[in-house]
C-alpha cells in the first residue's frame, strides 16, 4: 500500500483501503489499475464512433499508420464526430430526465437561464432549439461526409439544448435551504444501516423512513452512499462520496443496500461478494420487509468497528433556489464567484484537486460555491483547516445553473469568474459544460476529453466559443490544482 496517498489523502479511507487490502477486496482504484493503459487512440478521438460494422477503425496520431478510416473519414472529422456522438448521449440522458418536455412549437426558454440561451442564438443567427436535433445528430453520425465545423456546431447545440431541457426539469424549491450532514462521522449513529445508491423511487424512499419511525428496536439510519437523496424536510446523511461508495461497503458498515438506476455494476457484485441484501425490485419491495432483512444481518455481522474515532460528520445547508444564492451573494457583499463541482474521478487521488483548488482560492477573496462530490470534498477540507470558510453547496441536480440564474437575478453575472468542472461522471456534465461556455462563460474541465487528436478541431470549437465570449479550457491529462488557479487568477 505504499501508493495509498495516490487513491485518497483523507486518512480514514486510507486505513478502510488497507483494511480492504486485508481482506482480498478489489476496489474501483485496482480495476483502474489493472485497465492501463486505456485506449489512446479513444482518449484522443482517433476511434471512429460512426454507426458502421465495417470497422472498428482507428487513425495513427502520428501519421504512421492509417490516416482514413475506410470509409474515408478524415482526423478532423473523427475527432469532431466523437465530440458529437458524446454529446448525442448527454442530450438524450437530459430529455430522459425532461419528460414533460413538449417542443412540438419549438423549446420555449424563459427566465434568466432561457434568455443567455435566447440571446446567443440570436446573436450567432441560429435557429430556435428543438428536441428533433437529438435525432438530426444520429443521422449525422450515419457514415456522414459532413465538414468536422458542421458536427462541432451540431454538438454545441446539443449543448446549448442540454442547458434547456435541465432547466426545465428542475423543481421550483418549497424552501431556501436543506440541511444535510455528511463525513464518515455520520455512519455510528445506528446499529443497523440502509444503504443507498444510484436514484431510487422517492416513494420507497418516504416509506422506509416511515417504517422507521414506526418500527421495532434496535433502530436504524438510512445513508447515502453518494447520492443527493431527499427525506422529510432535509437530505439524506451521505456517508461518502460517489467515488468511496464501495470503500464503505467493505468495511461491513451497511447492512442492506437500496440500490437504484445510476449504481455502478462494481457496488452490486461487492455485495454479493460479502452477503450484503440488495433491493432492486422497486414494485414488490416492502419496506417492513427491507427493514427487516437489514437488522438480520446487523445481528449476523462480524466486522469490526473501524468508525469509532473518526471526526464528528458535518452538518451543513444546501441552497436549493437560485434566489436563495442572490440573496447570499448579496447579503454578503461578494464581488468575486468561483463555481467548482462534479463527480469523484480515479484519474486523480480522491477529493485532492477539489481540496487544493478550494484552499489555493479561499486566499484570493473569491466566495466559492460547489455541487456533487467536489462540494463535499471542499466541505471537508474546510472542517479541518480553521483558515478557509465553509463553500456555499448547491442542489446537486441544477449545480452550476442554480448559481448563474442567481447571479443573474442579483445583477452579478460579471462578478463569476469561471466554471470548473473538476470531475465529470457522464456525458451530460460534459454537454452542460458545453452549453455555459457556449452561452459566454469561462469554462474549465480537469478530466480529459477526448478531443486532442487534431489540433485543427480545437481551433475551430475554441473559434466557435469565442464568437460569443465564452471559453473552454480542457486538458489531454488529469489537471492539477496549479494549472486550473492560474486560469481561474487570470482575469
Amino acid at each position: 500500500m505504499e501508493t495509498i496517498h495516490l487513491k485518497t489523502p483523507d486518512p480514514v479511507s486510507q486505513h478502510l483501503l488497507r483494511s480492504a487490502a486485508q481482506q482480498g477486496i478489489d476496489l474501483p482504484w485496482e480495476r483502474y489499475e489493472k485497465a492501463q493503459p486505456q485506449d489512446g487512440f479513444m482518449r484522443l478521438g482517433l476511434y471512429c464512433p460512426l454507426e458502421c460494422l465495417h470497422g472498428p477503425c482507428r487513425i495513427d496520431p502520428f501519421s504512421r499508420g492509417p490516416t482514413q478510416g475506410i470509409c474515408g473519414l478524415g482526423r478532423e472529422q473523427m475527432v469532431a464526430a466523437t465530440l458529437l456522438r458524446l454529446c448525442q448521449k448527454g442530450a438524450t440522458q437530459a430529455l430522459a430526465g425532461a419528460p414533460h418536455c413538449n417542443d412540438a412549437n419549438g423549446l420555449e426558454l424563459s427566465g434568466a437561464l432561457g434568455n443567455l440561451i435566447d440571446k446567443t442564438l440570436t446573436a450567432t443567427r441560429q435557429d430556435d432549439l428543438s428536441c428533433s436535433e437529438i435525432f438530426e445528430a444520429a443521422g449525422l453520425l450515419q457514415r456522414s461526409f459532413c465538414s468536422q465545423e458542421k458536427f462541432l456546431q451540431k454538438a454545441l447545440r446539443l449543448g446549448l439544448l442540454t442547458l434547456a431541457l435541465v432547466d426545465q426539469s428542475s423543481i421550483s424549491a418549497k424552501v431556501d435551504t436543506l440541511e444535510c450532514s455528511t463525513g464518515y462521522g455520520v455512519i455510528p449513529e445506528a446499529p443497523v444501516r440502509v444503504g443507498f445508491s444510484g436514484r431510487p423511487p422517492q416513494g420507497l424512499i418516504d416509506a422506509l423512513e416511515k417504517g422507521l419511525l414506526n418500527g421495532p428496536a434496535p433502530s436504524a439510519a438510512l445513508l447515502s452512499l453518494g447520492d443527493w437523496l431527499r427525506l422529510d424536510g432535509r437530505y439524506m446523511p451521505i456517508g461518502v462520496t460517489s467515488g468511496e461508495a464501495e470503500l464503505l461497503l467493505s468495511s461491513g458498515a451497511i447492512h442492506l443496500l437500496v440500490a437504484g438506476p445510476g449504481t455502478d455494476p462494481g457496488v452490486i457484485a461487492l455485495c454479493k461478494q460479502m452477503n450484503v441484501p440488495v433491493v432492486t425490485d422497486y414494485q414488490t419491495a416492502d419496506p417492513g420487509d427491507i427493514l427487516k432483512q437489514a437488522r438480520t444481518r446487523a445481528a449476523q455481522s462480524s466486522y469490526p468497528d473501524l468508525f469509532a474515532d473518526v471526526p464528528a460528520g458535518l452538518l451543513t445547508r444546501v441552497i436549493m433556489s437560485p434566489d436563495s444564492f442572490s440573496k447570499t451573494i448579496v447579503n454578503d457583499s461578494v464581488d468575486q464567484v468561483a463555481l467548482i463541482g462534479g463527480a469523484d474521478t480515479p484519474h486523480l487521488p480522491l477529493g485532492s484537486l477539489a481540496g487544493d483548488l478550494f484552499t489555493a482560492l479561499t486566499g484570493t477573496n473569491v466566495k466559492i460555491a460547489g455541487w456533487g462530490d467536489t462540494a463535499l470534498w471542499m466541505a471537508r477540507r474546510a472542517q479541518v483547516d480553521a483558515s478557509v470558510d465553509q463553500p456555499l453547496i448547491l442542489e446537486n441536480n441544477q449545480g452550476p445553473l442554480l448559481a448563474i440564474k442567481g447571479l443573474a437575478e442579483a445583477e452579478k453575472l460579471h462578478c463569476l469568474k469561471g466554471v470548473c468542472f473538476a470531475g465529470m461522471r457522464d456525458v451530460l456534465d460534459l454537454n452542460i459544460a458545453l452549453g455555459l461556455a457556449c452561452i459566454g462563460f469561462r469554462v474549465s474541465i480537469a478530466t480529459p476529453i477526448p478531443l486532442h487528436g487534431s489540433n485543427v478541431v480545437n481551433q475551430t470549437l475554441s473559434q466557435l466559443i469565442m464568437e460569443n465570449g465564452g471559453e473552454l479550457l480542457h486538458f489531454d491529462h488529469p489537471a492539477e490544482a496549479g494549472d486550473l488557479v492560474n486560469w481561474f487568477t487570470a482575469l
